[in-house]
C-alpha cells in the first residue's frame, strides 16, 4: 500500500497542534485557578474582618427582645448578608443548640459542635472572634461569629465575583483555543500553499515524464526564488535536457535502423534465389533473423548440371556483429570455392582465414554439403554444427550426422573430415541452427530442443517438403514464444 506524504503531514501536524494547544490552556488554567483561590482565600478572609468589624459595632444584642433581633437583622441584611443563622447553646457544653434567628439558606458546616468549643476556648485566650471555612470548587465562605459565649452568628456568602472571574477564563480559555486552532489551520493552508502544492505538482509532473510524455514541464508562480522555485527551474531544465537527448537518440535509432534496413538487404543478397527446385535438390528453408540483420546464413550453389552445394553457417551471437560475420564467411566460401569443392578442404581453409583475420574472438559452427548426380552421393562436413537428421525414404528411418570437425576460426589445425552418404530420391536432410532449439516457451522456460525436433521430423518426414517445412513451423511455434538467437531450418 503506497503511503501518502500528504495524510502522514496532516496527521503529524494535527496532533502537534492539539497537544501544543492543550498544553498551553492547561498551564494558563492551572495558573490562574491557583491566582483565583489565593485571591479567593485573600478576599474572604477581608470580608470576615468587615463583617466582624460591623457586628462588633453593633454592641451586645439580647434575642429575647424582638425588636433588637428585628433590628440586627435587618443591620446584618443592610451589610449584604443573605443567608444568616443565629444560634444559641443550651448549655456549656454546647451539646445542644437551638436557632434564634434565620434567614435564607442555613449554611452546613462540618463539625460545627467542635468548631464552636474551639471558638469559644480561642475566644477567650486569644480573642478570636470568627472562623472560616472555604468551598474553593462553588467560591462560598461559611462564617461563624462568636457574638457572647452562648451565643454564634453562622453565615453563608458567595464570592460572586471569583464567579464571575472563573467564568471569564473559562471564555478566554476557549476564545485562546479557537485562535489557536485558528492560526495552526491559516498556518497550514499557508504551508500547503507555500510548499506542498508546489511538491505535488513537482511530483505529478515528474510521474507524467515517467510515462514517457516528455513534454511535461513545471509551471507556477516562481515569484518566490526560494529553494522549490530553484528545484523548479532545475527540474524543467533537466527535463529539457532529457527531452532532447531523447530527440537525439530518436534521430540516431532512426539512422540505425535505417542502416540495418540496407544491412538487412544487404545480407539478403547474399541468399540464394527465392525458388525450391534446383539441380539435384529441392529446398525450403525458414529464415527467421532475431532481429533485422541475422547470425545465419546459408546458400545454395549450383556448380554445374551435376553438382550442387548447400552451405549452413551460424556465427557466434546476433545482431549486426554476428551479420558481419557471416559476411565474411560467404566472401571466403565463394573464394574458396573457385578453386575447390571438396567440403573438407573449403572448411580448413575458411577456418583458417577466419582464425587470422578476427585472432579468434570470433567464431561459426557450419555445414557443407556436396550433392554429386554421378552415383548418386552426398558429401557431408560438419563444423562443430549441431547434429543434422537424415531421412532415409527407402527405410524410413532417420540417421544423425554428428560433427566431423571442430567449429570454425578458432585456430585448432586439425583436418575436417567427409562423410560419404549414397542417396536416393525421395530422402530427406534436415537442417538448422541453434536458434531452433534454444526457442522456448515462457511459462516453462524449457527450450524445444533435440528431442522435440526429431520427433517432430519423424512424424512428417513423409510429406513432401513444403507441407514438411509448415509442420515443422507450426510445431516449434505452437510450443515456443520466445526466441533468444536467429532461427534457420529446412
Amino acid at each position: 500500500m503506497k503511503k501518502s506524504l500528504r495524510l502522514q503531514i496532516i496527521v503529524i501536524y494535527t496532533i502537534l497542534t492539539v497537544v501544543n494547544l492543550t498544553f498551553v490552556a492547561v498551564m494558563i488554567f492551572e495558573n490562574q485557578t491557583d491566582l483565583l483561590i489565593s485571591n479567593f482565600t485573600l478576599e474572604s478572609d477581608r470580608v470576615a474582618r468587615e463583617i466582624l468589624k460591623k457586628i462588633e459595632s453593633y454592641g451586645n444584642i439580647n434575642f429575647e427582645n424582638s425588636s433588637q433581633t428585628d433590628e440586627f437583622q435587618t443591620k446584618l441584611l443592610s451589610i449584604g448578608l443573605t443567608n444568616f443563622s443565629v444560634i444559641a447553646a443550651e448549655d456549656n457544653s454546647l451539646e445542644k443548640t437551638r436557632t434564634l434567628l434565620s434567614n435564607g439558606a442555613t449554611a452546613t458546616i462540618s463539625d460545627l459542635k467542635t468548631k464552636l468549643t474551639n471558638m469559644s476556648n480561642a475566644k477567650a485566650a486569644l480573642n478570636t472572634s470568627y472562623d472560616i471555612e472555604l468551598d474553593t470548587d462553588h467560591f462560598i465562605v461559611n462564617l461563624i461569629f462568636y457574638l457572647n459565649p452562648k451565643t454564634f452568628l453562622i453565615s453563608q456568602i458567595k464570592m460572586k465575583e471569583m464567579v464571575d472571574r472563573l467564568r471569564s477564563l473559562y471564555i478566554q480559555l476557549g476564545l485562546l483555543l479557537i485562535w489557536g486552532f485558528a492560526f495552526h489551520i491559516l498556518f497550514g493552508i499557508f504551508l500547503y500553499r507555500k510548499i506542498f502544492v508546489r511538491l505535488f505538482l513537482l511530483k505529478e509532473v515528474s510521474e507524467t515524464m515517467a510515462t514517457g510524455n516528455l513534454n511535461a514541464r513545471i509551471s507556477w508562480n516562481a515569484s518566490a526564488h526560494d529553494e522549490l522555485d530553484v528545484l523548479g527551474n532545475t527540474f524543467n531544465g533537466m527535463a529539457e535536457q532529457i527531452s532532447s537527448q531523447f530527440d537525439t537518440l530518436k534521430l540516431k535509432n532512426a539512422q540505425i535502423q535505417t542502416e540495418l534496413e540496407i544491412g538487412k538487404n544487404v545480407q539478403e543478397c547474399f541468399l540464394p534465389e527465392k525458388r525450391k527446385t534446383f539441380n539435384l535438390i529441392n529446398v525450403e528453408i525458414i529464415y527467421q533473423p532475431m532481429r533485422e540483420v541475422s547470425g545465419d546464413i546459408y546458400d545454395i550453389i549450383e556448380i554445374s548440371d551435376t553438382r550442387t552445394a548447400f552451405f549452413l553457417a551460424d556465427a557466434t551471437g546476433h545482431g549486426v556483429s554476428a551479420a558481419l560475420i557471416t559476411s565474411i564467411i560467404h566472401y571466403n566460401v565463394e573464394n574458396i570455392m573457385k578453386e575447390t569443392v571438396n567440403p573438407a578442404h573449403i572448411f580448413n581453409r575458411l577456418s583458417d582465414n577466419l582464425f587470422e583475420t578476427l585472432q579468434g574472438t570470433f567464431f561459426a559452427t557450419g555445414i557443407f554439403i556436396l550433392f554429386e548426380k554421378e552415383g548418386g552421393y552426398a558429401y557431408f562436413c560438419s563444423a562443430g554444427h549441431n547434429p543434422i537428421y537424415y531421412y532415409r525414404k527407402e527405410q524410413n528411418k532417420i540417421v544423425v550426422l554428428e560433427s566431423t570437425g571442430f567449429v570454425l576460426g578458432i585456430g585448432i589445425p586439425d583436418e575436417y573430415s567427409v562423410l560419404k552418404i549414397k542417396t536416393s530420391p525421395g530422402d530427406k536432410i534436415l537442417v538448422y541452427t541453434d536458434g531452433v532449439l534454444d526457442a522456448a516457451n515462457e511459462k516453462t522456460t524449457e527450450p524445444f530442443g533435440d528431442d522435440r525436433l526429431s520427433s517432430a521430423f519423424q512424424k512428417y518426414a513423409t510429406l513432401p517438403t513444403t507441407e514438411l517445412t509448415e509442420k515443422l513451423r507450426e510445431e516449434i511455434h505452437s510450443y515456443a514464444n520466445v526466441f533468444p538467437d536467429d532461427v534457420t531450418f529446412g
